[in-house]
């Protein structure tokens, strides 16, 4: 797969607001831009990594899960949700989910000699896909939880997201969980985004 060089990727924009290193010079370029707009947004970005170690930990630990199915991953990058789930439970199985090829290839690429997991090209919008492909890792008589961690404030209403998420909810077997962080919207937030609309374009940010 040729990956170009000179325009921005989201999923690797997010991995340089992490402080990763699977970045180009345009993803940082967006970066520091997005960030030089809202000085916050790395802290956010940790929070909301924090977040999901935190709810992959307490799945684990807790409530006994050993099945995960995560929608809109992005790019592996701190603590990633099989490294946290199978650092507890190693017989934890977890199926990644994005459209991004970019996405697809590097991850991957790293979970080669993983058996324990899997990485589906698949999007959102299409949640019988999703379904269909993840049962060939899950179990779907058992409780998986399906993390959907800052994916969803990417689709507006009228691409039906609620519906999509009521279909892949209703698919899960009793004893689930559906873990989501999302943006809140507010009028200040709503300035920033407004001041970063041409930023974001070359990295593929459909966002509101």
């Amino acid at each position: 797969m040729t990956i170009g060089t000179n325009e921005a990727n989201i999923a690797r924009v997010y991995d340089y607001v992490l402080g990763g290193k699977d970045n180009l010079a345009a993803d940082r370029a967006v970066g520091d831009a997005i960030m030089a707009k809202a000085p916050h947004v790395r802290m956010l970005a940790w929070e909301n990594r924090r977040f999901l170690v935190r709810s992959v930990r307490r799945l684990v630990g807790h409530h006994r899960v050993h099945q995960f199915l995560d929608i809109g991953c992005g790019l592996p990058t701190q603590e990633n949700v099989h490294e946290v789930a199978q650092a507890l439970a190693p017989q934890t199985k977890v199926v990644y989910v994005d459209s991004d090829p970019v996405v697809i290839a590097h991850g991957r690429a790293l979970l080669t000699t993983n058996p324990g997991t899997a990485m589906l090209e698949a999007d959102l919008r299409d949640p019988d896909l999703i379904l269909r492909r993840a049962a060939e890792t899950l179990d779907f008589d058992r409780p998986i939880a399906l993390m959907m961690i800052a994916i969803l404030h990417f689709f507006p209403d009228d691409t039906g997201v609620h519906d999509i998420v009521r279909r892949l909810v209703d698919a899960l077997p009793s004893g689930s969980y559906l873990v989501i962080s999302h943006v809140e919207r507010q009028p200040r937030l709503e300035k920033i985004v407004a001041g970063l609309r041409r930023p974001r374009r070359p990295a593929g940010l459909p966002g509101r």
